[in-house]
Formats: structure tokens, sequence, C-alpha cells
């Protein structure tokens, strides 16, 4: 049992050791940018593929991140974004990846929850909120939202979900052969959202896209362009992921 013991706590002392590493070899490149991290069972590839586009309203170098494996492949593709010169950086990660410590150290600006996690996400949960991200975007809809709303953060946590106590409202709209509909709300704002992505969920992606967007001071305007500008096929990310 002691020597079970032993090896379960090596492995988190070798992945920040790794973290401390990369992070002086690539010169700390997350001291200049915004980091959002989307994470979810599923879901979470669509909705930071929605982030990145809403961001490129503003900042065309908007960087993207997809389920790095390793410390040093984060640190990589982060250091390639950071020298375009972008403010934003948007990594999906799963919680097997969050549990492994890849973003320890790392400052990050939103963690944004497109999906529960998992019942087997325990660890991942238990160092999301050690992360103290300066945003959470939860899922009101959640089961385990009572669970993501005692996440500490700097700022604030802002939920969306069809549940009248979300602070982002979404009514789902039509889905059609080409995409789909939805309709947002937030305080007294009112607007419609479309998007080329036809998967049933995905009225739940753009509200999760928008509540990040909000969070980072982007009006509507910004959010129905940006959805409205993502091509799956273009991008050739996964519905699944």
């Amino acid at each position: 049992m002691a020597d079970k013991q032993k090896k379960s706590g090596l492995k988190p002392k070798l992945q920040k050791a790794k973290a401390k590493f990369y992070k002086t070899y690539y010169s700390n490149p997350a001291k200049d940018v915004k980091i959002i991290v989307v994470t979810g069972t599923i879901g979470r590839d669509i909705t930071a593929n929605f982030i990145r586009e809403i961001i490129k309203t503003r900042d065309s170098r908007a960087g993207l991140i997809i389920d790095p494996k390793t410390t040093s492949d984060l640190y990589r593709q982060l250091y390639k974004i950071w020298k375009t010169g972008t403010d934003y950086v948007v990594v999906t990660a799963n919680s097997h990846t969050i549990a492994n410590h890849l973003f320890y150290g790392m400052p990050i600006h939103a963690v944004v929850i497109a999906d529960d996690l998992g019942p087997d996400s325990d660890d991942a949960k238990a160092i999301l909120f050690n992360i103290k991200p300066d945003f959470s975007i939860i899922s009101r809809d959640s089961t385990d939202y009572q669970t993501y709303a005692e996440f500490p953060n700097k700022t604030a946590t802002i939920s969306y979900g069809r549940n009248h106590n979300a602070d982002l409202k979404v009514t789902p709209g039509k889905i059609y052969r080409q995409g789909s509909e939805a309709s947002l709300a937030f305080n007294t704002e009112r607007f419609e959202v479309a998007t080329y992505v036809t998967d049933p969920s995905s009225y739940l992606y753009m509200a999760a896209a928008a509540a990040t967007a909000f969070a980072l001071d982007f009006r509507s305007d910004a959010i129905v362009d940006g959805i409205a500008n993502y091509e799956p096929k273009t991008n050739h990310q996964s519905n699944n992921q």
C-alpha cells in the first residue's frame, strides 16, 4: 500500500516539475495572453470554436489548441500562438488532461464547462477548483451545477442554460439540414444566433460561448457574427469532443 501511495504521489510532482520547466523554456508565454480553458465530456470543440470565432471579430490572431496531450505539446503550441501577438488563446481539455496538471502554474482567464465532466472526474474537478480563474462559465442545467457553482474564481461565475435561473438563458430554435438556431437572453438584452452546426445540443454550446463572450466584454453583435462564422467542415473539428 505504501508503494502505491508513493507512485500515485510521484506523478503530480513530475507533471508540476515539467510545467515549471516548460514555462521557463518557452519564456512563460501565458503571461501575455488570456487563456480560456473549455472542458466537458462532449461539446468542448464546438464551444471552443464558437468562442474563438467571436474573439476573432476583435482579434483575428486568436489561437486555438485542441486537447493537448502533454505539457510540452501545450507549451509548444502556446508559444507559437503567443509569438503572433494575440491576446487570446482558447484551449480544450478533457478531465484526464486536467487531472494530469497540464495547466499547473498557468494563469487561466476563464474556465468553461461545456458539459458535465463525468462520474470518474473527481481529480479533475478538484484541480479545477484550485485553478481559480478570473471567470467560471457553467451550465445551470447540469446535475452538477451546485458543485460547479462553488468553483472559486477571482471575478464572477456566469451560468447559462434553459433554466429560468440561468444568467444567460437559451431557447432552442429550429434545426435544419445545414444548421440550427437559438434565442439568447442576457440581462435585458435578447437576440438570435444561428450556426452551421446541426448537433441537437448546439444551442447549449452557443449559449456557453455567448456567456464566455459577455465575460470578456464582447457585444451581442460580435457574438452573433462569431457564431455564424464557424464552419465545421472548414475547421475539421469533431462535433463530439
